[in-house]
């Protein structure tokens, strides 16, 4: 589901900053597992440059993101985090760079900012995205968060100790296994944990990516549906299927431009795939 943003055509004053042009979210998720939202923001003047913007992601908010989180029948805040990123590159912030005419997305997960003990139901929920000296904020969207069910529950339950050791699901997804095993297994289409298992799957599974099915990724609907399409073009490049990759790299410039940057590594051959499959096998090579 994607919420566009009404904009001001009148020119703005004063230096150039950001724009919030759309969140993307779905209609329900699963409480205890990721609550994964898209922000996509641009120059608020099509012909400017913005530089050292705080790179949020499934792996990590950098600080960037805040949310509130009120309940939908009575308007009751429930949730208030505010985004304090430091854009210092030399300590290890992410950061990017938005060029004349582009914009960016951002697929972050805002489960951990959420209160224990929180009761499911419908809530309106609104994204903070901070990039010094400038600050956009989003519409309500909204959202019903749905206690888990009994398989749910198990899952959760047997994830527990990695996800603590790990501190959040984006870093649970990022870091290798313990023991270095590899990662297998399908995923089902619903599975509130299905862009994390399949991300996984891909930097740490058993198999090279060349040979990985990439109908794998069609379980990736809603909210993930964008990002399918670029691991899609990853398959198809590692595959070494020009055609293909090209049908995804045209849907993402066309359809989904905020990606277009991903499409532009994979290109330049940065994929961060690639890489981390590299990393991972250096060590058997020796060097």
């Amino acid at each position: 589901m994607s919420d566009e943003l009404a904009r001001d055509d009148a020119p703005p004053a004063g230096p150039p900053g950001l724009a919030l042009r759309s969140l993307d979210h779905d209609r329900r998720y699963v409480l205890g597992f990721p609550l994964h939202v898209a922000i996509t923001v641009c120059a608020d003047r099509p012909g400017t440059c913005i530089r050292r913007l705080p790179r949020a992601s499934w792996a990590g908010n950098a600080g960037a993101i805040g949310v509130r989180l009120a309940r939908a029948d009575t308007g009751e805040e429930v949730a208030r985090i505010e985004p304090s990123p430091i854009v210092i590159r030399e300590l290890g912030t992410p950061v990017f760079i938005l060029d004349p005419g582009a914009c960016r997305r951002m697929l972050v997960d805002v489960s951990s900012y959420l209160p224990a003990g929180l009761a499911p139901g419908p809530h309106a929920l609104t994204i903070v995205y901070a990039a010094p000296p400038d600050r956009v904020e989003s519409p309500p969207a909204p959202i019903e968060l749905a206690a888990p069910g009994p398989e749910e529950q198990e899952v959760l339950r047997q994830l527990a100790p990695e996800l603590a050791r790990a501190g959040s699901w984006g870093r649970w997804t990022d870091l290798p296994p313990d023991g270095g095993a590899p990662v297998s297994g399908s995923v089902e289409p619903g599975d509130p944990l299905r862009f994390n298992r399949i991300v996984r799957a891909l930097m740490y599974g058993p198999e090279p990516l060349c040979d990985v099915d990439p109908a794998l990724l069609d379980v990736l609907d809603g909210v993930y549906a964008p990002e399918a399409h670029a691991l899609r073009a990853e398959l198809h490049a590692a595959r070494g299927d020009a055609a293909r990759f090209a049908e995804q790299a045209e849907i993402i410039r066309t359809r989904y431009p905020g990606l277009a940057w991903w499409i532009d590594r994979i290109e330049a051959g940065q994929s961060e795939l690639g890489f981390v499959r590299a990393c991972r096998e250096r060590p058997r090579g020796g060097g």
